[in-house]
């Protein structure tokens, strides 16, 4: 049984040969979609017409979807659906990326293997907890693979850096708010906390649980102290690079 092959017609268009080009595109008279290409990947003749173009376009990923980016591969030269832009490498499975979605660079944090997905869906999770409350970087939205969620994206906190034992109160300032909530981190060493703007802004929270009890929030804000005096470098960056 072969897969269903869209109907697809061009709303708009807005074609630049030398910078990214905007497409309005109505998929199977339901579905509006909006899709950028990178300069170069078409000629502005086929993407002026529109017949020409869908011709042209790669298989639509599958899943529910707003916005898609269409660029070229840099190892095989083909067209594709590439939603997020690659930037930096932060860690092994954290990196900088820009999307056609988003004014600026976001960070984009994904399971590279089937037993990572549980963390990440946790660490969603604890997201959904701290939504609004300023002790962790603005939850973005998922990062999807062939209908499921193998991701998320979060905001990038621009101009920061990893706190250092004279961060010491501002790091005791937002964990003390992330108990209030009833929630613990569980890996409270100093590279998950980012120092800026004066204020400290916690991340990573795979191992957070809710709700703790008053005995772990206590044994986890005491235990701090000893976390900032730690040399070792646990929980260091895998990339020798800026995680901001």
């Amino acid at each position: 049984m072969t897969d269903h092959a869209p109907n697809i017609l061009v709303l708009q268009a807005s074609v630049d040969p030398e910078a990214l080009s905007e497409f309005r595109i109505l998929v199977d008279n339901k579905f509006v979609k909006y899709i950028t290409i990178d300069a170069g990947v078409y000629d502005r003749d086929d993407m002026c017409f529109g017949p020409s173009l869908i011709s042209l376009l790669p298989h639509l990923p599958p899943g529910d979807w707003k916005k898609g980016h269409i660029s070229r591969n840099l190892k095989t030269g083909d067209a594709h659906f590439s939603a997020l832009r690659e930037e930096k490498k932060l860690r092994s499975n954290v990196y900088e990326v820009t999307c056609p979605g988003f004014s600026s660079t976001i960070i984009a944090k994904f399971a590279r293997f089937e037993w990572e997905v549980t963390q990440l869906e946790a660490e969603t999770m604890a997201y959904g907890w701290i939504e609004g409350q300023h002790v962790g970087p603005g939850f973005l939205g998922h990062l999807t693979e062939e209908g499921r969620v193998i991701g998320f994206l979060i905001a990038r906190i621009a101009d920061c850096r990893h706190a250092t034992p004279e961060d010491f109160p501002l790091c005791h300032s937002v964990l003390s708010k992330l108990h209030k909530l009833g929630i613990k981190h569980g890996d409270i060493n100093k590279h998950n906390f980012l120092i800026h703007d004066g204020k400290a802004t916690l991340i990573d929270f795979d191992k957070a649980l809710r709700p703790a009890s008053n005995d772990e929030l206590d044994v986890e804000l005491y235990e701090l102290q000893d976390q900032f005096q730690d040399t070792s470098g646990r929980g260091g960056q895998v990339v020798e690079s800026d995680p901001c």
